[in-house]
Parts: C-alpha cells; sequence; structure tokens
C-alpha cells in the first residue's frame, strides 16, 4: 500500500472516481450530483492549468506520509512541469518531471542525474481522442448504478456571484459494497513496489504505510469544492476514513486528507530545465508510473 494509495487518493478525492464519471454539458437546473459531474467534465477537459495537491496520511491518529504535487500543464504545446515532494519517515524526497522539446526528463533529488527520453514519435497531446458516445453512455450507467443513493448526498448550491458550492457527505453506509471491493482490490498486496522509480533515485514506502490485507472498508468521505463561474472546479478539499486489518491481525483507521487548488486556467506556462552542462542519462524505457 504505496504509490497505490496516492493514486487511490488522487482518485477519490481529485478525480471523483467514488462519485463521478463521464458527464454531461449544461449543469444548469440539475441535480446536486448531476451538476457535480458536470463541472468533473468541464474540468477534465482543461488543456491549460496550474493544480497544486497536498496530501497527508495519518494511521490511528499519528501522521505518516505528506506529499504536496505542483503540476503546470499546457496540452496545446504538449509541455508539461511537474515538482513532487515526499516527506516521511523513510525520507524526504523531491521528484521533478519536465515534458519540453520532444523529451521526457526526470530528476530526483537524491541524484544530479537527469534522465532523458525522447518523445519524438509519440506526441499524445496533440492527438484529441473522439469519446465513443455509447462508451460514454455506458460508462455513465455504470458509474450512476454504482453510486446509487449517494447521489442523494451530493449538494450544490449557487452563490450569489455565479459561483457554486458542492458539499459531499458519505457515511459507511453510504458507501456501497462494490466501492469498498474495488477499493480492496486496489490496496491488499500493492506494497512494494517504490514510489518513484528511475535511475535518479527512489523512495519506498512500504515499511511507513500499513500493509492492509482484510477487512478493508471505507468509513467516511467528506468533499467540499469551489465551482468558479465556468464551470470549473477550482478548489477541492476532502477527507476519507477507512479501516483495515493488517498480517499482524492490527487495525488501523487511515485518514487522508487531500487539498486540490486549480490556477492560471489558460494562462499556464510549465516551467523547464536547462541541461547544458548537466549530468543527462538517456533512457529508452517509460519512467513507470510516471507517463
Amino acid at each position: 500500500m504505496n504509490k497505490k494509495l496516492v493514486a487511490m487518493v488522487t482518485s477519490l478525492v481529485v478525480g471523483g472516481t467514488v462519485l463521478c464519471g463521464t458527464a454531461y454539458a449544461n449543469a444548469s437546473q440539475l441535480s446536486g450530483y448531476e451538476s457535480y459531474k458536470a463541472s468533473v467534465k468541464d474540468t477534465k477537459a482543461l488543456k491549460n492549468g496550474t493544480a497544486d495537491l497536498k496530501v497527508s496520511v495519518y494511521d490511528n491518529g499519528s501522521d505518516i506520509v505528506d506529499m504536496t504535487a505542483n503540476a503546470k500543464i499546457n496540452l496545446p504545446s504538449n509541455a508539461m512541469s511537474e515538482v513532487t515532494t515526499v516527506k516521511s519517515s523513510a525520507g524526504n524526497q523531491t521528484f521533478s518531471m519536465y515534458k519540453q522539446d520532444e523529451k521526457n526528463i526526470f530528476k530526483s533529488s537524491s541524484s544530479d542525474v537527469y534522465n532523458v527520453r525522447e518523445n519524438k514519435n509519440k506526441n499524445v497531446n496533440k492527438k484529441d481522442k473522439v469519446e465513443n458516445p455509447e462508451i460514454a453512455k455506458s460508462v455513465e450507467t455504470v458509474v450512476d448504478t454504482l453510486v446509487g443513493n449517494m447521489k442523494n448526498n451530493v449538494s450544490v448550491v449557487d452563490n450569489n456571484d455565479g459561483t457554486k458550492k458542492v458539499s459531499i457527505n458519505l457515511s459507511e453506509n453510504d458507501v456501497t459494497p462494490l466501492v469498498n471491493a474495488l477499493t480492496s482490490m486496489a490496496m491488499i498486496k500493492s506494497g512494494g513496489e517504490p514510489m518513484h522509480n528511475g535511475k535518479a533515485g527512489e523512495i519506498n514506502l512500504t515499511n511507513v504505510l500499513p500493509q492492509l490485507q482484510s477487512n478493508i472498508k471505507i468509513k467516511s468521505v467528506e468533499v467540499t469544492g469551489d465551482i468558479n463561474k465556468s464551470d470549473i472546479l477550482d478548489n477541492q478539499v476532502g477527507k476519507i476514513v477507512l479501516t483495515g486489518t493488517d498480517a499482524q491481525g492490527k487495525t488501523h483507521e487511515i485518514t487522508i486528507n487531500a487539498t486540490l487548488d486549480l490556477s492560471n486556467i489558460n494562462s499556464t506556462t510549465p516551467d523547464t530545465v536547462d541541461l547544458t552542462g548537466k549530468q543527462v542519462n538517456t533512457v529508452t524505457e517509460k519512467f513507470r508510473g510516471r507517463d
């Protein structure tokens, strides 16, 4: 339960896996749930912006992992930059990644080496995929069935200035068994994989995060967010509480706090790195888990 925990946090709190999926245009006069889904769709469609994510993980009340990430994305220019810092008892480390000049560049604070992979034949950001409407409708049906009565726990309130406030509160009884099952699948036996991989260095959180093996359940999900006048979720604050038992039979209550802020929408310029005079290692394989 290491990298996949962070992935799960991002999915549940930021991406809205529990409550969202593909969504629909025109959020006016929709239920809170559908209005929220519509704003998620518009947010996911952003091609230029800055995202700041903060995640803290607590085990039985003790702070065990803190992560901050700053990502600047400009899809039309096929450019991005990302700086992620992880702090735990296993050590502190910062990872930097850049997509520039048809190259993917990765560096860890544990090394002076910049790992560079040529990306000339793969410009995925300039290939706009057309989503099959039938598939989108099928996903919509599955998600709506999955969340079931959880829809009633999504509230969206219109503010006088044209913005909106979203609030989601789910108790253990609200979270469907399927969601808990999917969460269990994502977390059981996921230990042993470094949080980041690359010849520049890595950090392994296997001995920091509890290795949950059974009885994994989501106790509660709380999310608040702000939807701007352009129907973009520019702020979300989430808290997930889950429990589980490790291989030694010890029960853990894990609390995940996450905050996501979006800024500089349509006016973001990703950072770049000048490799002149730097130690450069050219690699051919993908940076596992980061590309």
